[in-house]
Order: structure tokens, then C-alpha cells, then sequence
């Protein structure tokens, strides 16, 4: 039994060492990070089918993620300039006051023009909220820290999405089912109690201290000091680095928005599934991608991060066709829960690569890129994915849109290791540290 037993409790003891030597600040991160996910958890599962109760087809829905991701893509960019000039404890707090406020009015409003509108400002507030992530725990950690570190953000971010699916589901199905409330009423009163939790995740941003000194440099020194003019000049590795990531995050993005925005549908026009079995497959989806990312340095470790991208993303291109075309239950589940496993497992070490060879003071713009490029990717997406559906139907309308997915996240992983998966482990980390020197 010992030889066993050996592996996991250097597992459990890494994990300890990691959290024990976290700051303050990133202790009340993390613990806003998990209250304000598992709020939006609950909200976000189920406004598409409050829109939907509401008479309106899959096009609309199509359209307000489209006007949200494309108001996130807008915002992005000077979000990220003004996180770098600011401070993230500044922009986390406005966002997420702006985003409460754009959120409630989503889910009291019904006419087309008002949620399309609260659609596209609240778009903008998650925007300037997701934004300070990456800038604000690299800020407050030190490069041996940052893979665990992201991992274990996200981690939480998945275990928070899980406590919200399954509780924005059963509530969902408690109102309609059980107090005799509309299904319309019974996912706008679920919208705002997701609110509500969500605001509570404004406690520990209050307690936000001052920056703490990483090992890099003071992070007072974090802030673009240098006119725009002459940081090419300056920085030309670090934006060549923040363009290719940009890139990527376009194409990988175009391809998931064609599938990711849609699943909780999916799987009502596919199988008929009520709201409470929706919110459960989905939660253990994000539970599964939570394991995913608290084992995912293992891989880090022998394969290097570059390569566990490459090698993770591509193991979940199987899955993903096996949901886009199967017609029985289980199976689609099971699909889509190793496919949001393995897909978003290599989403620490694409941080932690881009966070690390980016120097310090662009470290904003380099988030803000590619969360743009994200939310402009889904824009684009929207519409074909939904123009799909509406003309093939459910079942062949998602196998295609399915299927481009697939294609394209094919690309994307030999795109990567073109420009990034070629080095060794050892090369990676000289990069890192010419960048940080400079």
C-alpha cells in the first residue's frame, strides 16, 4: 500500500506548501473569486433559458451573447491599459459594482431592446472584472507560484460554477414545479438570488491591502511608465508574444463560441432535459475540469507547459465529436465532461506561459488582449452557430457547429506548438527570465 500512497501524499503535501506560502491578498482573492463565480454560476446557466421562456427563439439568444461578447471585446483593451496605470484592486471593485447593477437589469427587463442593452453593459462590467485576474495574482506572487497558483484560481472557479449549476437548476425547478410560479418568473426570481450571492464576493474585495514585493521587483514598478510610442522599441518580444497569444485566442475562441455558450440549450432541444438535470450535468462538468486543473501541474512537470496545452487540447478533440453526434443521453454527457476537462485543463500553463514571458508592466495589456480576443471570438461566433441550428435543427445544426469547433481547435493546437511547443522545458524557463531581467 505504501508505493501507492506515496504519490498522492506528495500530491497532497506540494498542494499544502503552495497555499501555505500565499499572501493575504491572494487568500481574499481567491475567496471573492469562488463567492462571485458561484453567484454568476447560478445566473448564467439560466438566463439563456429565461430568454427562451420568454417566447424568444434560439437567434435572440444568439444575438445577446453576441452584443455581450462584443462589448467584453470593445472594453477589453482599455481595461486592461487603465489596470496597468490604476492598480487591480481599483478596477476589480468598479467592475464589479457596474456588473451587479447591468446584471439586475437583465433579469427584470423583457422587451428585445432592453435585454440587448443590459446584454452589452453587462458585457462591459464582467469584462473590466475578469480582466484583473491574471495581472492581480501575478502581481501578488512569484513566478514559482504562478502555475499552482492559476490552477487553484480556477479550480475554484469551477467548484463555484458547480455549487451555482446545481443550485440555479434545483431552484430553478422549486419555484416552477413545486410553488406553482411561471417557469418565465421562476428563472428571474433564480437570476436574482444569483446576483445576490455574487454581490457578497464585494466583502473581500473591500479588505484588499497593498501590493506586496514578488520576487521579480516591487510591484509598484508594475505600471506602463513608457509613452506607447517607444514600447515597441522597448518591449518588441513581450508584444510579438502578446499578438501571438491574441491570435490564438481568436481562432480557439470563434470555434468554442460556437459551442461553450450553448450547451445548457443543447441539451434541452437535444434531450429534452429539465433545468435541474441541466444544471447537474453541467456542474459535474465543471467539477470535472476542477480536478483537471488541481492535477494539471503534474503534467507541467514532465511534459513542460507549452506541451501540455498542445497534448491536453488534443485529447479532447474525440469528446467533442462524440457530443456533437450522438443521440443518447449518457454518452452526451460523458462527452461533454471529458471535453471541458481536457480543454480547459491547459488553460493554467497558457496563463502562466503568456504571464511569464510578458514583462511585468504589459502584463494588463496582455490579459486584456486575450480575454478581447476571447469575447470578440464569441462574437463572431454567435451567429453562425445559431444560424446553424435554426436551419438544420437541433440535431444536425449542432453536429455541424460542433464539428467546426473540432476543426479549428486542431489548427489552434499546431499553431501553438509552431510557435511555442518546439522548446524544452529549460528553454521556456531561460526566456521567462531574460524577460523578467529586462
Amino acid at each position: 500500500m505504501n508505493p501507492g500512497k506515496k504519490p498522492m501524499s506528495a500530491f497532497i503535501q506540494e498542494w499544502k506548501q503552495q497555499i501555505n506560502g500565499y499572501s493575504s491578498n491572494i487568500r481574499l482573492f481567491l475567496l471573492f473569486s469562488f463567492v462571485w463565480n458561484t453567484g454568476l454560476g447560478i445566473y448564467q446557466l439560466m438566463f439563456n433559458l429565461y430568454v427562451k421562456s420568454l417566447g424568444y427563439d434560439q437567434t435572440v439568444v444568439g444575438n445577446l451573447i453576441g452584443a455581450a461578447a462584443l462589448a467584453s471585446a470593445i472594453v477589453l483593451i482599455p481595461a486592461g491599459i487603465a489596470n496597468d496605470k490604476l492598480g487591480p484592486k481599483r478596477m476589480i471593485s468598479a467592475g464589479v459594482l457596474l456588473a451587479l447593477i447591468a446584471l439586475t437589469a437583465r433579469a427584470l427587463t423583457e422587451t428585445p431592446g432592453g435585454l440587448l442593452v443590459s446584454s452589452f453593459a453587462g458585457g462591459m462590467a464582467l469584462a473590466i472584472v475578469s480582466v484583473t485576474s491574471l495581472p492581480y495574482l501575478s502581481e501578488h506572487s512569484t513566478p514559482e507560484q504562478r502555475v499552482h497558483l492559476f490552477s487553484l484560481n480556477l479550480a475554484l472557479v469551477m467548484f463555484a460554477n458547480v455549487a451555482g449549476n446545481l443550485s440555479g437548476g434545483l431552484l430553478s425547478d422549486l419555484f416552477h414545479h413545486l410553488l406553482g410560479f411561471t417557469e418565465a418568473v421562476s428563472l428571474r426570481i433564480t437570476l436574482l438570488i444569483g446576483i445576490g450571492v455574487a454581490a457578497l464576493g464585494l466583502i473581500p474585495v473591500l479588505r484588499f491591502g497593498g501590493a506586496e514585493a514578488s520576487s521579480e521587483d516591487a510591484p509598484q514598478t508594475n505600471r506602463i511608465s513608457l509613452p506607447f510610442t517607444q514600447l515597441w522599441g522597448k518591449h518588441r518580444s513581450s508584444l510579438r508574444i502578446i499578438g501571438l497569444f491574441a491570435m490564438l485566442g481568436l481562432l480557439s475562441s470563434s470555434a468554442g463560441g460556437m459551442v461553450v455558450p450553448y450547451l445548457n440549450v443543447y441539451f434541452e432541444d437535444r434531450f429534452d432535459a429539465p433545468h435541474s438535470l441541466i444544471g447537474l450535468v453541467v456542474s459535474l462538468g465543471q467539477g470535472a475540469t476542477a480536478a483537471a486543473y488541481l492535477i494539471g501541474p503534474v503534467f507541467a512537470r514532465r511534459l513542460g507547459e507549452a506541451k501540455s496545452v498542445i497534448v491536453l487540447q488534443l485529447s479532447s478533440i474525440p469528446f467533442l465529436l462524440l457530443t456533437a453526434y450522438t443521440m443518447n443521453f449518457p454518452l452526451a454527457c460523458g462527452g461533454y465532461l471529458f471535453r471541458q476537462a481536457l480543454m480547459n485543463a491547459a488553460t493554467p500553463f497558457y496563463n502562466s506561459i503568456k504571464m511569464n514571458r510578458v514583462h511585468r508592466s504589459l502584463r494588463g495589456l496582455a490579459a486584456s488582449s486575450g480575454e478581447a480576443a476571447f469575447h470578440l471570438g464569441w462574437f463572431l461566433a454567435a451567429p453562425v452557430s445559431t444560424g446553424l441550428v435554426a436551419r438544420f435543427g437541433p440535431y444536425h445544426g449542432y453536429a455541424y457547429a460542433f464539428t467546426v469547433t473540432a476543426v479549428v481547435y486542431t489548427l489552434v493546437s499546431i499553431l501553438f506548438y509552431v510557435f511555442f511547443g518546439r522548446k524544452q522545458p529549460d528553454e521556456e524557463n531561460r526566456e521567462a527570465e531574460a524577460v523578467r531581467q529586462t
